[in-house]
C-alpha cells in the first residue's frame, strides 16, 4: 500500500501569507488568532478561564496551557 505524503503547513508561512492579502496588521492577525482558540476552547470546556493562549507569528508556534 502507497504511504500518503504528508503536507507540512508552517504558519509562519500561513501569517505573512494571510497579513498580504488581507492588509492586516501583524497585531491584529494575533489578536484574532488567539481570540479563535479562545473561542473553541470555551465551547469545548465551557470556560476559557483557566487558559493561556500564546501565538508567536515570528516561530510560527501556537501555545496553549491549561
Amino acid at each position: 500500500m502507497p504511504r500518503k505524503k504528508t503536507e507540512v503547513i508552517s504558519l509562519t508561512d500561513t501569517f505573512a501569507e494571510f497579513k498580504e492579502n488581507k492588509n492586516i496588521d501583524r497585531m491584529t492577525l494575533v489578536s484574532v488568532l488567539e481570540e479563535s482558540f479562545r473561542s473553541v476552547i470555551t465551547k469545548l470546556f465551557g470556560s476559557d478561564e483557566n487558559f493561556d493562549v500564546i501565538v508567536n507569528p515570528d516561530k510560527g508556534d501556537c501555545e496553549i496551557y491549561r
